[in-house]
């Protein structure tokens, strides 16, 4: 494989989109992912307008429109009444870049069949990182093998997109441990209804909340329903016990407890906070949850990692331009200082909407009339700093 090159740990949503970006710009790759085949666990999530640029400039419009749909807007509303709060409708025909709601495995099928039509992108299975050691001309990453046989790959620099319990994160010194939050997300899709409207809907009560929107053309609707929890389990999810999620339903409007009766599996995730990682050293760097976890009260944890790869593929792009392998290093650098404000703030207002989302009376009181003096107009506003967001903006 011709230089330059750089190895991904994590063949995910950040991984295969670093992988792109870069060999778009003639930079090949080695993916190396510790499954032994490529998916995405998961139901749905959203694809909010910064993220989805970086999408559409790797030429993947056509394919997401196929999988995807374009939300015609939010609909908040409480939890025990279903009677909405406020409403944000969406145009997406007037909209530049659509605010795009998918299936995770659709997602990541698309980033993969974009992944193999390139020719300088290698992805190695059933293979983990296990160290890494850098010198001026590159970085040597020694690999857990196919049967037990270690084997040691070079590159210009290592890219950390291995998620939430991180490995390349844990090379570059930071061990913090991920910290468990007190709650647990419940995941399921059910077919779509007649008459659904293609949009976002969050449902508010005292430490829990629901969200649901449709996935899959439109043929599905992806259903998530946050709880408070005792205790965390490790792991990507395990499967739930569909009578706890029912009876934790029972207090729900009638609406949200049709909807989610007609389910018949869920997954569960216990959900963890970290702090955001320095990002950067010497000739590692970190993207999306290795760097930076975000809780889904926001649903930007995709987006940022997709924004991530798009800084980080054109600064090592410039700087490999400009000054060959010794550049990679400040580009690393580079990164780290351009995202390290940008993911901070994400990351804390995604942990404010948690403890608003979760209040109970007589606080979710004043939140709700806040949301209505906030109106249409206040509520589309307040978030411009983040789906305005351009790279090299």
């Amino acid at each position: 494989m011709s230089a330059p090159h750089l190895v991904i740990a994590g063949a995910g949503i950040g991984g295969l989109a670093i992988a792109l970006s870069l060999a778009r710009r003639g930079i090949a790759t080695t993916i190396v992912e510790k499954r032994t085949g490529f998916g995405e666990l998961g139901a749905g999530l959203q694809i909010s307008a910064n993220s989805g640029r970086v999408l559409d400039s790797l030429g993947l419009t056509l394919p997401l429109k196929r999988v995807g749909v374009s939300s015609h807007g939010l609909s908040v509303r409480r939890w025990r009444s279903g009677s909405e709060i406020v409403a944000l409708p969406y145009q997406p025909e007037q909209m530049e870049t659509p605010f795009r709601l998918l299936k995770r495995s659709d997602l990541h099928t698309v980033l993969l069949d974009a992944v193999r039509t390139m020719p300088n992108i290698r992805l190695l299975v059933g293979r983990g990182v296990e160290d890494a050691s850098e010198d001026e001309a590159g970085i040597a990453v020694r690999l857990s093998g196919q049967n037990g046989q270690a084997e040691t790959i070079h590159g210009l620099g290592l890219i950390g997109a291995d998620g939430l319990w991180s490995r390349v994160r844990d090379l570059t010194g930071d061990a913090s441990p991920p910290t468990f939050t007190g709650y647990e997300a419940w995941r399921t899709t059910v077919p779509a209804r007649p008459g659904d409207k293609p949009r976002v809907t969050l449902h508010l009560g005292p430490s829990r909340h629901a969200v649901h929107y449709p996935v899959a053309a439109g043929r599905e609707i992806n259903i998530v329903v946050v709880r408070q929890a005792e205790a965390a389990r490790e792991g990507w999810s395990r499967e739930g016990d569909r009578a706890i999620v029912t009876e934790y339903l029972s207090g729900a409007a009638p609406a949200l407890r049709e909807l989610t009766g007609a389910a018949d599996n869920w997954l569960v995730w216990s959900l963890f906070d970290r702090k955001p990682a320095a990002m950067a050293k010497g000739r590692i760097a970190l993207i999306g949850d290795a760097a930076h976890p975000v809780l889904p009260f926001l649903a930007q944890g995709a987006s940022l990692a997709i924004e991530d790869a798009a800084v980080l593929a054109r600064l090592l792009a410039e700087r490999l331009g400009q000054e060959g392998a010794a550049g990679v290093p400040a580009a690393m650098a580079d990164y780290g200082k351009a995202r390290a404000a940008r993911v901070a703030r994400v990351q804390a207002e995604s942990r404010g909407n948690g403890r608003n989302y979760h209040l109970g009376w007589p606080l979710s009181l004043a939140r709700d009339l806040a949301l209505k003096r906030m109106g249409p107009k206040g509520l589309s506003h307040r978030y411009d700093w983040l789906y305005d967001w351009r790279d090299n903006s």
